[in-house]
């Protein structure tokens, strides 16, 4: 899901959505989009610690390096693995209140 494509979920909401259940809505939309920008940012910072690691790995200094390459990995795994289920609660959320009730929920989402 791209950020055009929460919009227009987003935009065919019925008016007579509660005001509760849309700001619930709006929360996950939220989440996930700045999810989705936090994974784009950390590929990139990742892509220069490994470029760092490779540069200190000539110099016998790549320890430090290689930390900070894996401390960014592991938190693009987890908000890699985050953002689906984020997109799931979203779809479950709109689909309470829309004739389509989109896909099961994957895990369990916050009420």
């Amino acid at each position: 899901m791209n950020a055009a494509q929460i919009d227009r979920l987003i935009a065919g909401l019925p008016a007579t959505v509660a005001e509760g259940h849309r700001r619930r809505i709006n929360r996950y939309a939220a989440t996930a989009l700045r999810c989705d920008e936090r994974i784009t940012a950390h590929r990139i910072e990742l892509q220069r610690a490994l470029e760092r690691v490779d540069e200190a790995a000539a110099h016998d200094g790549a320890v430090d390096a290689a930390d900070e390459a894996i401390r960014l990995a592991v938190e693009l795994d987890a908000l890699e693995r985050l953002l689906p289920r984020m997109y799931s609660w979203l779809r479950v959320a709109v689909g309470a209140v829309s004739d389509d009730p989109g896909l099961e929920p994957f895990g369990e989402g916050p009420t």
